[in-house]
């Protein structure tokens, strides 16, 4: 692991703060500050070029507790932080293997307001920001002695009620969990799996129960916090999808021009065709779901609208 300094040991983390030492604030419930219509990022009433909107460009994005929006884009390497009116505040990153420098970056998880994680996916690794994107750490361990530690080419990440990190290790194809203390404890969805045998986990979101969402080709996995296969979500129904929210007490999957809404339960309850929400037909690469708002980010940046289930 290494902190800012760049020193190497073993697999601790360093620098000043460990990986999960902060105060872990998490509520889903209660997770999102309200926002006002006028600070939508609504792309057909945004005059900025193309290559200006918020999350233009972006493979995926996230929303914390104040509203802010971190987006990646993995063709030019950075991570930027936009306010809750959609304008920039910062942007990080580069090509490159120091510290706040990315080679594709893939998922990013955001939402308690303290943390920014990013999945380094070229350089096989988890970093870690402030929410001001002030580097902290990162994780990697590829090159341990233990193969059960070892991931490579993040996908995805995700963080848990309790502070437990969870991403999806695409070399190996399976989950990799690791505690507080940012030791794996365990990985999952790889040999012996059974039906959760995982072949190419590209993401992940905890939900409901703390439940682990994977998706996985053409199917979204359900795990129970320590790794069990508990079903196929939606089976027979999904046939490619493509982004994945899940928080306390819903869970939406995109797939092929669809979102499916699911309560707590899983209980699916409501089905709404993509372009009834979009000026055309565009790719949903990841999506939110913030006090009565959805977030769509497609090919041209980020599409925010009112719950579009309210009749």
């Amino acid at each position: 692991m290494r902190g800012g300094a760049g020193a190497c040991v073993g697999t601790s983390i360093a620098g000043e703060h460990g990986l999960f030492d902060l105060p872990f604030v998490y509520s889903i419930v209660n997770i999102f500050s309200s926002l006002s219509l006028a600070a939508l990022l609504l792309l057909s009433q945004d005059q900025r070029p193309p290559d200006q909107q918020p999350g233009s460009g972006g493979s995926a994005f996230d929303v914390d507790i104040n509203g802010n929006v971190y987006v990646l884009n993995p063709s030019r390497n950075t991570l930027q932080l936009f306010d809750r009116a959609g304008q920039l505040v910062r942007e990080i990153g580069g090509p490159g293997w120091h510290d706040s420098e990315f080679d594709r970056p893939s998922g990013v998880w955001a939402r308690n307001g303290i943390d920014v994680f990013v999945a380094d996916y070229g350089n096989h690794r988890i970093q870690r920001f402030d929410r001001t994107l002030t580097f902290v750490s990162s994780f990697l361990t590829r090159d341990n002695d233990n193969p059960r530690e070892r991931f490579g080419f993040p996908t995805d990440v995700a963080l848990s009620r309790q502070g437990e990190l969870y991403l999806c290790d695409s070399e190996n194809g399976r989950i990799v969990k690791v505690d507080r203390f940012t030791q794996v404890e365990r990985v999952f969805g790889d040999f012996g799996g059974g039906k959760g045998r995982l072949t190419s986990p590209s993401r992940l979101a905890v939900g409901p129960a703390d439940a682990v969402y994977v998706i996985d080709g053409d199917r979204v996995v359900v795990y129970d916090p320590f790794g069990n296969y508990e079903r196929d979500l939606l089976q027979g129904v999904l046939h490619h999808p493509e982004a994945l929210f899940a928080g306390s007490d819903m869970i939406i999957v995109a797939d092929e021009g669809t979102l499916y809404f699911l309560d707590g339960n899983e209980r699916p309850t409501d089905a709404i065709q993509v372009k009834s929400l979009l000026p055309q037909a565009q790719d949903i690469r990841s999506l939110n779901f913030t006090d009565g708002l959805l977030r769509l980010l497609t090919p041209n940046g980020i599409i925010a609208v009112p719950d579009p289930r309210r009749k």
